[in-house]
């Protein structure tokens, strides 16, 4: 147990979490895979499962990575289950497609679901199809150009001199040429990403909320030391402050927390200052057929693809790990759970398998 405490350790969760002892853990902050890969046969997949069997999605998950194939398995989560006190809670994050199968597979480790909490966003771009464009385009015929519009700067750390020179990534308003690309105008396959759940569960109690608390500190919400503002109760619904919604209420937290994590946040340790970590390039781009750029580029010290904000993974340790507590991350990513229970106060547990992740997370977490 100690060799793990306060360090980021490289390995599987599955086997690195059979080695903590049971009833050890005070609570769980996590960003697992979230699965957003070839659509399952949930038949197959619960089949699986309720077998106790392990089911394996033949698929590559988000941005082609094998890690994010499919959500962790039941058996992963009845390891967590064990290593965690009764009456401790987890927050884990989930995509919006797959935030069923999250559910399941925490509910057959036993967990109780106690709640979801909605982190809203105003940042997120749609992976949309353009139905109009793709029949035109498998009828080989080409859209007319009829005006432009920019969506957003894409080309930093590029070194094309094509793609370096243009100010932002361009967009072009083409016109549908064949019948059925003008039939289905305007019509595609996403909707806008605003959000992501947090799902709320919890191990069931030892008898009471206050004997469980009683005997091993956990059972409750911090209810108080997550207030917002002054007074206001913290809700189930994690947004940004200002009048971007209908009524004050609905703003329960304040922008720190419910933002995107900033180039600084990402890039930085848990005292704010810079990782001590070479610059690398992400992202790509290319130039679609009709003269427009397809991607973005991005350098940054800290290139994982899904960095949570650090004041919203502090606000959620706070939330739901007793002073001086346990947080454990199964699925550490680059760090930012680590980081955040650091600046909280709380000691923690940071499992994860890729090492170029591992490298990040622990400059984030260097002489903690």
């Amino acid at each position: 147990m100690q060799r793990y405490l306060n360090t980021i350790t490289q390995g599987d969760s599955y086997e690195v979490l059979k080695d903590l002892p049971e009833n050890s853990v005070d609570a769980v902050v996590t960003d697992p895979p979230y699965g957003l890969s070839k659509e399952p046969d949930i038949v197959e997949v619960l089949t699986h499962w309720l077998d106790d069997q392990e089911y394996k999605h033949l698929s590559k998950g988000f941005m082609g990575k094998d890690w994010d194939s499919f959500v962790p398995s039941p058996s992963l989560w009845r390891e967590v289950y064990r290593v965690l006190k009764p009456g401790g809670h987890v927050l884990c994050f989930a995509g919006t497609r797959t935030q069923d199968i999250m559910t399941i597979a925490l509910r057959l480790a036993g967990f109780e679901i106690r709640d979801v909490i909605e982190w809203l966003y105003l940042t997120g771009f749609p992976k949309n199809m353009d139905v109009s464009k793709q029949f035109d385009k498998l009828a080989g015929a080409e859209q007319e150009i009829i005006g432009v519009k920019y969506k957003r700067n894409g080309t930093n750390g590029t070194n094309n001199e094509i793609f370096r020179q243009a100010p932002r990534e361009t967009t072009y308003i083409t016109a549908p040429v064949t019948e059925l690309a003008r039939k289905w105008y305007g019509w595609g396959t996403a909707l806008k990403p605003a959000h992501e759940p947090i799902i709320l569960a919890r191990k069931p109690l030892e008898k009471t909320v206050c004997q469980t608390v009683e005997k091993y500190g956990t059972g409750a919400l911090n209810i108080d030391g997550c207030l917002v503002g002054e007074a206001r109760f913290p809700a189930n619904c994690v947004t940004t402050g200002g009048d971007q919604w209908y009524s004050e209420y609905f703003n329960v937290t304040a922008k720190e927390i419910s933002k995107k994590a900033s180039k600084a946040d990402r890039n930085s340790d848990w005292r704010g200052n810079v990782i001590d970590l070479p610059v690398k390039q992400a992202g790509s781009l290319k130039m679609r057929t009709d003269g427009s750029l397809d991607g973005y580029i991005t350098t940054n010290r800290n290139t994982h693809p899904t960095v949570k904000p650090t004041g919203l993974m502090a606000w959620l340790c706070r939330l739901i790990t007793p002073p001086g507590g346990l947080v454990l991350d199964p699925f550490a990513g680059s760090g930012s759970t680590a980081v955040a229970a650091i600046r909280e106060g709380f000691n923690f547990i940071a499992i994860e398998r890729e090492s170029d992740y591992v490298e990040i997370a622990k400059s984030r977490t260097t002489a903690a």
